[in-house]
């Protein structure tokens, strides 16, 4: 004899929960990446799966000002470079690149 399966309550908007559905407005209402600011791009662009993207090459001496700034400043190496690169990179290449 089989079981009786009890029918799933509506839940509105599809089967949509009010996370997801608070997720697709808050799509609908986001900026352009054309209207968004450098910033706001950086942070859009930094959500996802990461990549090894170069190996960067320098002197023992860039090596060493590297490991005395990000000392300097508490951060690690890639977040210091990530936080010098990107920034300019937007600047001067993200509108452009958006608009493809």
């Amino acid at each position: 004899m089989a079981a009786i399966r009890r029918r799933e309550e509506y839940t509105g908007a599809g089967g949509a929960t009010p996370a997801q559905e608070d997720d697709f407005l808050n799509a609908v209402e986001a900026k352009s990446p054309e209207e968004q600011t450098p910033e706001q791009r950086i942070a859009y662009r930094a959500d996802g799966r990461y990549y090894q993207l170069l190996t960067y090459r320098g002197t023992e001496k860039q090596k060493a000002l590297i490991d005395f700034a990000a000392e300097k400043e508490g951060l690690s190496i890639q977040k210091l470079l990530e936080s010098i690169l990107m920034p300019e990179l937007e600047k001067r290449h993200g509108r452009e690149f958006d608009a493809q």
